[in-house]
C-alpha cells in the first residue's frame, strides 16, 4: 500500500513539473507572437524588439537553470519566473504602445 502511494504521489509530482514547463513555453510563445505582430504593424523599432528578444532569452535560460539544479521547478521559482514572464508582458505592451515606430 505503501508503495502504491509513493507510486502515485511521483507520478503527479512529474506531471505537475511537466505541465509548468509546457505553460512557460506557451506563454513564451504568445510573447514571440506578440513581439512579431508589433513588429510587422511598425509598433516596435529594432532597438526595442532586441531588448526584448533579450529579455525573454534571459527568462528561458532562467527557467532551464532552475530546471537543472534540482530536477523541477519549486513553488518559488515558480513564482519568481511568473513574476519575470508578466514583467515581459507588460514590457512588451509598454514598448508597442509608446510614441517611437518604426515607418
Amino acid at each position: 500500500m505503501k508503495a502504491k502511494f509513493i507510486i502515485v504521489a511521483t507520478a503527479l509530482l512529474s506531471v505537475s513539473a511537466i505541465n509548468a514547463s509546457a505553460q512557460n513555453n506557451r506563454s513564451l510563445q504568445d510573447e514571440n507572437q506578440r513581439i512579431h505582430q508589433g513588429v510587422m504593424s511598425g509598433q516596435l523599432t529594432a532597438g526595442e524588439t532586441a531588448r526584448l528578444h533579450a529579455q525573454k532569452a534571459q527568462l528561458r535560460r532562467e527557467a532551464i537553470r532552475y530546471k537543472t539544479n534540482d530536477g523541477k521547478i519549486g513553488p518559488r521559482e515558480r513564482a519568481d519566473l511568473k513574476r519575470d514572464n508578466r514583467r515581459l508582458s507588460k514590457n512588451i505592451c509598454r514598448q508597442k504602445h509608446d510614441r517611437q515606430k518604426r515607418f
